[in-house]
């Protein structure tokens, strides 16, 4: 399947206040380690979920965290499982690559291997709703989002903050397709200005 044949992108609605408090615990000036947070969200529309509530991840919801990796404690994600089951919320997952400058950013390899082993547990666990992922880096983003139980991502995810769409890169979902021909999207960039 080609990109082009991939699902539109899911939309993530936030505020201006919301997105700027993202990434302000994302991306730290001084702090060369990846950051990570759950976003809770409704679905408001086809492909589109607006954002009700963010949990910011610290240092003692990790067992391990670095520059190039992240590993939770079990009982986090247990957590934000039933804390989204609970309220019938959509559950995002979002990371930082705080090295990643530019237009251009993905999921690394170890965060895909990740991803093919939580993805099938979470749409199992959250059945009829999606399940994103976001990576963000200095200037720009990426993710990917699941609507069914395959294991293939359905599309990118793109943001509307305070009703401005920021398009999110599209090359992890090239890479996890197989697909690296065709028109590239062209990521917003400088989303912190």
């Amino acid at each position: 399947m080609k990109v082009s044949e991939a699902g539109p992108p899911l939309s993530v609605v936030l505020s201006r206040t919301t997105h700027d408090a993202l990434r302000a615990g994302l991306i730290r000036d001084g702090d060369a380690r990846e950051h990570a947070a759950f976003l809770f969200a409704r679905e408001v529309a086809e492909r589109t979920v607006e954002v009700t509530d963010v949990r910011l991840l610290h240092a003692a919801d990790f067992n391990f965290q670095s520059a190039h990796h992240l590993a939770l404690v079990d009982d986090v994600l247990q957590e934000v499982i039933l804390r989204a089951h609970q309220s019938g919320s959509v559950l995002i997952e979002a990371h930082s690559h705080p090295f990643a400058e530019g237009s251009h950013v993905g999921f690394s390899l170890s965060d895909e291997a990740g991803l093919r082993e939580v993805v099938p547990h979470m749409v199992w666990r959250l059945p009829a709703r999606p399940y994103a992922a976001l990576v963000f880096g200095r200037a720009a983003f990426g993710g990917l989002y699941w609507s069914t139980t395959d294991t293939t991502p359905t599309g990118a995810v793109d943001l509307v903050v305070d009703r401005v769409r920021m398009v999110g890169s599209d090359e992890s979902l090239r890479r996890w397709r197989g697909t690296l021909d065709g028109p590239i999207r062209q990521a917003t960039t400088d989303l912190w200005r």
